[in-house]
């Protein structure tokens, strides 16, 4: 455990090696893939998404997002049988963001993105009972969807006070606040909830029967609970139909797996002893490159373990996503990379394996857990750096 919590600069040699390179380099992202197993992947921008409804300049936004979107159509072309875009959208603006879906489908993007907060003092499922309809809700962000195919990416992100909301420091952005209001750790189960209220509140009040041709993909949030979420809306469908102000003869259920998908990711054992929940509407996610995504054979051995059946694993690993993205399958990386051959100084065997068993079983080790964040004070690091100085100490 020593090299991981020693906390040491690196040397611009180190600060090289640990860079990922894939996140700004095309040709990288494909020796990256071919690492992780990865034919084909959808590339997703991660904090823009999670700040962009916060800015307030809606020209600026939406000049922003057509430079990236327009960049995405040069950066995925370098290798374009296995990079996919996902654009970004200026969705504080309503009537901005329906234009640039239009245009991003010219692009040929296949999917859109949309974090589902109230930054802006509007939530982007605010639709108007107004048949004339009214220009500050989300209708045409919505018909803009359905009339180009493109798919709407809902991606969630951790709640936190990132700006002061336009209606005051104690309104809410994201319900996932709650968790920090509640005194728990809102990195862990806020972007869960924020995908939760995004889901329920699209499916309770009858959006997918007002756009029956959307088709949804839910990205970032886990997958596990979504058989309970879809049970219960079942159940409160048909319990309050005479109370809830909506018609539609499908079930919440029904709609979802009409109209949509979920990502899950390598350790989630509990979709695949629920596979037969998810063989239509699973898609597989690396994660990468956060500190915990895992490749594609990690998800193969453990849906293995569970007992999925192949053609389910060959669904969930890749055929619904090019599916449901208009993609065409294409197999590129057929055998499991061999281990990398580290340098001395990188953290690698019994250490690392410890150090990854402590992380990822928090309640078993909050002792230690305890030890390591102490260890990683920026106070605690200034001192075992001076104390390692020449001159410093005895």
């Amino acid at each position: 455990m020593r090299k991981l919590l020693s906390m040491v600069p690196l040397s611009d040699e180190q600060r090289r090696y640990v860079h990922h390179d894939g996140a700004l380099d095309p040709h990288a992202r494909i020796k990256e893939m071919d690492l992780m197993g990865i034919d084909q992947v959808l590339v997703i921008p991660t904090m823009v998404i999670s700040n962009l409804p916060y800015a307030e300049n809606a020209e600026g936004v939406e000049a922003f997002c057509q430079a990236y979107n327009d960049f995405l159509v040069d950066w995925c072309g370098e290798v374009p049988e296995r990079l996919f875009g996902a654009a970004l959208l200026p969705i504080a603006d309503p009537e901005r963001a329906a234009k640039e879906i239009y245009r991003a489908a010219g692009l040929g993007h296949r999917v859109a993105l949309i974090r589902p907060i109230d930054a802006q003092g509007k939530y982007p499922n605010l639709l108007s009972s107004d048949p004339a309809g009214r220009s500050d809700t989300y209708e045409a962000v919505f018909r803009a969807f359905e009339e180009t195919g493109v798919v709407l990416g809902m991606h969630t992100f951790p709640a936190g006070r990132l700006a002061s909301h336009p209606r005051g420091s104690d309104y809410l952005d994201s319900p996932g606040e709650l968790f920090g209001l509640a005194g728990t750790d809102s990195q862990t189960f806020s972007f869960v909830h924020e995908a939760q209220s995004w889901l329920t509140q699209v499916l309770m009040s009858g959006l997918l029967n007002r756009f029956p041709r959307l088709k949804m993909a839910i990205f970032e949030s886990n997958a596990i609970w979504l058989p309970t979420v879809l049970t219960a809306c079942d159940r409160l469908w048909k319990l309050y139909a005479s109370e809830r102000g909506t018609t539609g003869e499908r079930l919440p259920s029904e709609a979802f797996h009409q109209q949509s998908v979920i990502s899950f990711e390598s350790d989630e054992e509990g979709v695949f002893r629920q596979w037969s929940d998810f063989e239509d509407v699973g898609i597989w996610a690396s994660d990468a490159y956060h500190h915990d995504g895992a490749d594609v054979w990690s998800a193969m051995r453990m849906m293995t373990d569970c007992k999925v059946p192949d053609h389910v694993q060959a669904r969930l690993l890749g055929a619904n996503a090019a599916n449901w993205y208009g993609i065409e399958p294409k197999v590129f990386v057929t055998e499991e990379a061999g281990p990398i051959d580290r340098p001395d100084w990188f953290p690698q065997g019994p250490e690392l394996e410890e150090w990854a068993d402590i992380v990822a079983h928090p309640r078993e080790n909050a002792a230690r857990l305890l030890e390591m964040h102490e260890m990683m004070d920026p106070s605690r690091i200034a001192q075992r750096i001076g104390s390692a100085a020449p001159g410093g100490g005895y």
